[in-house]
């Protein structure tokens, strides 16, 4: 009798833990894009990092939106910004965010960025940027991240 209820007690157990693994929360998760740039001082660079966390169809979090001039600095402004398509093809963004933290070990944390919408929202993507020293910009762009709410299983 012991055995069947420890039996059937594993294999509740076991399913619980198929379940709460499931597709739905492998799309949300840390993102970041990074540039480096030849400026004379090697390893110098910007990077932008932070969590994307898709709370439903239409709304989207993004935590601890950090933004960081990676060392040794250059004295160069990095600015970045979040962008996101919505589900009829249009887009949008936040306003750009620099940072004022130098070549800080922590960079620049803007907290979370929530864009407003009524729309549903298909994927997000990061955008980030370093002045070089003849006043041009080098930019990159983070790998989409699609919602989930949105693209089941992709």
């Amino acid at each position: 009798m012991k055995t069947r209820i420890l039996g059937a007690a594993l294999a509740i157990a076991a399913l619980s833990g198929l379940l709460v693994a499931s597709p739905a929360q492998a799309r949300d998760g840390v993102s970041s894009a990074r540039v480096r740039v030849d400026t004379g001082i090697p390893g110098g660079g910007a990077l932008v990092t932070t969590t994307v966390d898709f709370v439903n169809r239409r709304k989207v979090i993004f935590r601890n939106f950090t933004v960081r001039d990676l060392c040794p600095g250059d004295n160069r402004p990095v600015q970045a910004r979040a962008w996101w398509h919505y589900t009829d093809g249009t887009t949008g963004k936040s306003a750009v965010r620099t940072d004022t933290n130098g070549c800080g070990d922590d960079g620049t944390n803007f907290g979370n960025i929530t864009p407003p919408s009524t729309k549903g929202i298909s994927s997000v993507y990061l955008e980030v940027w370093l002045y070089t020293g003849s006043g041009t910009k080098r930019r990159n762009i983070s790998l989409s991240r699609y919602n989930q709410y949105v693209h089941p299983g992709r």
